[in-house]
């Protein structure tokens, strides 16, 4: 017990000093037995498994290696489930579903139903938030019974809770609500009291959805009170602002407001900024309904600055997160000035051996022969390591351009947008309050018209940088929206899809309607055309974008060599998804552009 708490005063203290850490942690243990060593690792993974990726996998990797000596592959299990959990949390999706398939295998092998069975409900969790229906569900069930087999009633209930979230996402609530009260009858039995909160506080939610506002309420205060009993703050400040969107619907607004205000408090105390800047747009929205302009400009204001504070933060996290990259760069620039200096004076030996060498001609001309051979294998291996780091850098960029692109967006949405709003709101507080005034003047008027059109404008920006279907529906939601956008009297749009019945991967999705997004402003600048027809096709394991045009063409050759911006553009892209673009058009007869993608790679 004590080289337990021992290990775990390492884990705090050394946390963010690099590989110093794991290579103390592992000299701290390393007297135990191997056995003792791998669950001292296990509990130190699953402290840190959702905040410091890069040494959970050292760990990870330590357990795995402790597993294969001991011949045990539920410790080994334990290491991929733990690896998987901290790859998810850092965006590392692949890698995710690998370790968790391993883990599965692994549990299998030590026959442990329990193990396989937490393991698919993280798989469940995971292809829940994949958008993955069929894949989350089958998981999630399959769970249940391998639990139910090895009598783990914890994983049992955890299963249905995790089975009702799924119903109520689909806005299935009834069956939710039965999944919900399942699990609640098991974590009663077993005595788990935060189990019991939170499937209160989700049929609360579904209850609240059917209109059941009291039975909501009931839920929510239950899941509340056992919440501060537990001295659990986060989840009771997320209960107050539950609470007080049920009053808000059922038109109680004092009941809501009271609820907001504690809700504040509690958030104010424990830090919970997010939470508290939600609070804060909520009370400023019961205001406005009632036209209480004063009130509800003042927590707007205050949701901004908070808003703001919060990104500044962010901001500031990104900073030091670039700062270590920059570091790191630098170091790698002196090991490859040392490099090249070590060249230099290998160059500068081999010169003085040539030069006592000369007189054996024979000996010289085979030395020659054979430094020409190492010169040209180097020169082949700098010309891949070219070719790779050029492929990394157009990688880079698209994937910069894409988060900055989405970061501006919500800048202005959360930023310009809601200042105008703000402005806005205010003018109309002074419209009720002067309404002659206010009437009789043009000025005011024409100001009012342009905070309008300004905000619109931002709101319209905000939404070609990253449309909102694109997020949240995916690519054929967003080019549905895109041909709804562009279809007019000038320019009739049709649209073909075929295969696409489920979502692709993130990037193919993103980067393929950004080339889409791009051809489409090729065609309304240039082509004159007066119909386009866009085809998505997913066959097997491609997917397909044929969009034509009925314009006036061009000379494909002549414009592939003067190059422009946005052809340059499309193809980067399109070779970032390891993809071929062909140009099909002459002048006077329209265009048509096939973009082939394969989806393995």
């Amino acid at each position: 017990m004590r080289s337990i708490t021992l290990c775990l005063l390492l884990l705090s203290a050394q946390l963010l000093k690099g590989s110093a850490f794991t290579d103390s942690l592992f000299q701290s243990i390393k007297k135990n037995s191997a056995d003792s060593q791998a669950n001292q690792l296990i509990r130190i993974a699953t402290k840190i498994q959702n905040k410091d990726y890069s040494h959970c996998v050292v760990i990870c990797q330590r357990i795995d290696s402790l597993g294969i000596a001991l011949k045990k592959p539920g410790i080994q299990a334990e290491g991929f489930l733990l690896k998987g959990l901290t790859s998810y949390f850092a965006g590392e999706y692949d890698q995710t579903l690998n370790c968790f398939l391993k883990a599965t295998q692994l549990f299998e092998l030590a026959q442990d139903p329990s193990g396989r069975a937490r393991v698919l409900n993280e798989m469940g969790i995971f292809y829940l938030k994949q958008k993955n229906d069929s894949l989350a569900i089958q998981s999630l069930r399959e769970s249940f019974e391998l639990a139910s087999v090895a009598k783990n009633q914890g994983v049992m209930a955890t299963s249905l809770n995790n089975q009702g979230i799924f119903f109520q996402d689909a806005g299935k609530h009834l069956e939710a609500i039965q999944f919900f009260k399942q699990a609640q009858e098991i974590y009663k039995e077993i005595g788990d009291t935060i189990g019991i909160s939170y499937t209160m506080d989700y049929q609360s939610v579904s209850m609240a959805h059917l209109d059941k506002l009291k039975e909501a309420k009931e839920l929510q205060q239950g899941a509340y009170a056992l919440r501060i009993r537990l001295k659990d703050s986060n989840a009771a400040a997320i209960s107050l602002i539950n609470l007080a969107e049920f009053e808000m619907q059922d038109h109680n607004i004092t009941a809501c407001r009271n609820y907001l205000s504690q809700c504040i408090e509690m958030s104010t105390q424990i830090k919970y900024k997010d939470l508290q800047a939600a609070c804060y747009k909520l009370m400023s929205e019961t205001y406005r309904d009632e036209k209480n302009y004063a009130e509800a400009y003042k927590y707007q204001i205050k949701y901004t600055e908070l808003n703001e504070e919060i990104f500044n933060e962010k901001r500031s996290k990104q900073i030091n997160e670039l700062q270590t990259k920059y570091e790191t760069e630098k170091r790698l620039r002196q090991i490859d000035q040392l490099k090249q200096d070590n060249e230099r004076k290998e160059q500068k030996n081999r010169n003085l051996l040539f030069l006592l060498g000369g007189s054996i001609v024979a000996v010289t001309l085979l030395g020659l022969a054979y430094h020409n051979h190492v010169k040209r294998k180097k020169q082949m291996e700098m010309d891949a390591a070219i070719i790779r780091e050029k492929e990394a850098g157009n990688k880079a960029i698209i994937e910069a351009e894409e988060k900055e692109r989405i970061r501006i967006a919500r800048d202005l949405h959360d930023g310009v947008a809601q200042t105008m709003t703000a402005a806005k709101m205010q003018l109309e507080y002074f419209n009720d309050s002067n309404q002659e005034l206010f009437q009789s003047s043009d000025n005011l008027k024409t100001i009012f018209s342009l905070i309008t059109d300004a905000a619109n404008e931002v709101r319209s920006v905000s939404h070609s940088m990253i449309p909102n279907a694109l997020l949240k529906s995916g690519l054929v939601a967003a080019v549905r929206d895109l041909v709804q956008r562009t279809d007019n009297a000038r320019l009739k749009m049709n649209l073909i899809i075929h295969g696409l019945n489920e979502r692709m991967h993130e990037n193919i999705e993103s980067v393929s309607f950004r080339v889409l997004q791009e051809l489409m402003n090729n065609i309304m600048k240039h082509a004159q055309a007066t119909e386009v027809t866009i085809q998505l096709i997913r066959e097997g394991a491609e997917f397909t974008i044929m969009i034509e045009d009925n314009g006036k063409g061009f000379d494909v050759q002549k414009i592939k060599k003067e190059g422009g911006i946005g052809l340059k553009n499309i193809e980067s892209r399109v070779a970032y998804l390891n993809g071929r673009i062909d140009y099909d058009s002459q002048p006077g007869r329209g265009t048509t552009v096939t973009v082939d993608i394969p989806l393995e790679s």
